[in-house]
């Protein structure tokens, strides 16, 4: 008996000797002030620069690279119905390749929550002041009439400023959330942390 607990102890002071401190990331204002900070264990929202969403626990972080456990579930079909399956997979990425990570508390898969108006009043305002100067435009041809009829000049000024507005606003909205925009991201290896102590 005393041989077992013997060997399991330095069985485990063995293992704990030799671990290696994970690598984190942590987000900062541009005034140094912290964000967050990702470890492994902690859940991670973002998105990478060619638009694929990540969602999932960080279970390691080292050499540069995030290595995350994603889960999507979803309905397969069976002979006697449906039923929900669920996909475990792991992805590694370098942390460079983030463009956007949506640190906020209120997650949502695919990214954070956000409210009606950030989201569709941008992209109506683009649409409306687009499709009325299209239509206006084949309109005012079709009935062989002047531009300088009416005031057409003054709608068409306010329907482009329309357009302008709702793409500068979702321009700045996406810019402000991306990093380096709003905030930077800063690699900060253990072993240097280490060696500070």
């Amino acid at each position: 008996m005393k041989t077992t607990v013997l060997l399991i102890t330095v069985l485990f002071s063995s293992l704990l000797s030799y671990t290696q401190q994970s690598d984190f990331i942590v987000l900062k204002k541009w005034n140094n002030r912290t964000i967050k900070t990702f470890y492994p264990g902690a859940f991670i929202s973002a998105q990478t620069h060619q638009g694929y969403n990540i969602n999932g626990f960080i279970t390691d972080i080292r050499n540069d690279s995030l290595f995350i456990r994603q889960e999507e579930t979803r309905l397969r079909g069976t002979e006697f119905g449906t039923e929900l399956d669920t996909v475990r997979f792991a992805i590694g990425i370098d942390y460079r390749e983030i463009s956007r990570f949506n640190y906020s508390g209120k997650y949502q898969w695919g990214g954070r929550k956000k409210g009606f108006a950030q989201i569709v009043v941008p992209k109506i305002m683009m649409v409306a002041g687009v499709g009325y100067i299209i239509l206006e435009t084949v309109n005012t041809i079709y009935r062989k009439e002047s531009f300088n009829d009416d005031g057409k000049l003054v709608t068409l000024g306010v329907a482009a400023a329309v357009a302008v507005a709702g793409y500068l606003w979702e321009h700045t909205r996406a810019k402000r959330d991306k990093a380096g925009g709003k905030y930077k991201v800063v690699y900060i290896k253990a072993a240097d942390l280490k060696k500070s102590f």
